[in-house]
């Protein structure tokens, strides 16, 4: 399993990154865990992390299936995509 991290508060340039090397990892039969990392007062609002998550979720749709429901730890929420299989 290979994990991409991201923070709430990114550019769009560094969303592409991210995007880009989950494509990647799922072409090569791994498992992708998206984890958007809280700091500081970001912790009290982890509802703002759902959002990147379903974009992620929305952009990889046509690589992998998300396994739902999002996962809320202390200071992380995080979201796993399996690829699929192509025959």
């Amino acid at each position: 399993m290979k994990e991409i991290r991201i923070r709430p508060i990114h550019e769009d340039k560094d969303y592409l990154l991210k995007l880009d090397a989950g494509i990647r990892f799922l072409g090569g039969g791994d498992q992708v865990r998206i984890t958007v990392m809280l700091r500081g007062r970001e912790q009290t609002h982890p509802e703002r992390a759902e959002p990147i998550l379903r974009k992620f979720a929305k952009d990889l749709e046509s690589y992998a299936k998300a396994e739902f429901p999002l996962v809320f730890e202390e200071r992380q929420v995080s979201l796993t995509f399996t690829p699929k299989i192509i025959a």
